[in-house]
């Protein structure tokens, strides 16, 4: 994964102001750099036109927090998705579903609600590109993190979404997608030394053309990104030129409203 490319990242002190801050605005800070923020937009518009629910593994309470929802809003499932980064190959890799698991506090702090509810994880409605990062600031905190996002069709399917990851037994992806939805799993490397690798995951039950083209722009936006990086000189140009970056032409609005 690309390093940060903006030398004020580690040059100058972050803003109070959440708009000015890059990691409260964009989860970029100066080690995962801003290549994470381009993925989640690549994942954005890749699901484009569909209902979207992800999954944040592990800090579900964390991210009911950042979305301001109460943990009991949540929307509760005992499996979840896995892509374990610590595999060198792919096909290894893509573990599947399994167990979930919440993060709570050590007895004697977990009260009865944490202990009841820490084998789920949270299926979060993400309506916008702001709830996108809302999740990955919410599992940032580790050496490694995932985001597995469901991009239906039908919004209708949700119900059966859910119940499928309540099931006694693991879930098939094969079970959940239809023709016409889209499985993306963020597996990501924050600090685990060597050897391991993060892994951006697309399925579909159809040949997707979409994922090279929106693949190459996203690669070909990044590289002219860096290319002038060092030329931005304060925040405000920092966020106009990550704006820019995380923009796809088709949109005729912003990144972070709800197209």
């Amino acid at each position: 994964m690309p390093g940060p490319r903006w030398p004020g990242l580690w040059e100058q002190d972050y803003a109070d102001d959440a708009d000015l801050n890059p990691w409260s605005r964009y989860a970029i800070n100066n080690d995962d750099g801003e290549a994470l923020a381009v993925w989640r937009a690549l994942t954005w518009e890749l699901t484009a036109g569909r209902s979207r629910f992800a999954i944040p593994a592990y800090y579900r309470d964390e991210a009911a927090r950042l979305r301001s929802m109460s943990r009991e809003a949540v929307r509760l499932v005992r499996w979840e998705y896995e892509v374990d980064v610590e595999q060198h190959e792919w096909p290894i890799a893509d573990v599947g579903f399994v167990p979930a698991r919440a993060c709570v506090p050590l007895p004697p702090a977990l009260d009865p609600w944490q202990r009841e509810h820490v084998g789920f994880a949270g299926l979060f409605d993400v309506a916008s590109f702001r709830h996108l990062t809302d999740l990955a600031l919410a599992v940032a905190g580790d050496a490694t993190s995932e985001i597995t996002v469901f991009a239906l069709e039908d919004p209708d399917r949700c119900r059966l979404l859910a119940s499928t990851l309540n099931q006694a037994h693991p879930p098939d992806l094969a079970e959940i997608l239809q023709p016409g939805d889209i499985f993306v799993d963020l597996a990501v490397v924050h600090d685990l030394g060597a050897g391991a690798a993060s892994y951006l995951t697309v399925k579909t039950l159809e040949a997707a053309d979409e994922v090279g083209q929106l693949a190459e722009h996203f690669s070909e936006a990044f590289r002219h990104y860096a290319g002038r990086a060092s030329q931005i000189r304060t925040f405000d140009e920092f966020n106009s030129a990550i704006d820019d970056l995380l923009a796809y032409p088709r949109a005729s609005c912003p990144v972070d409203d709800d197209s």
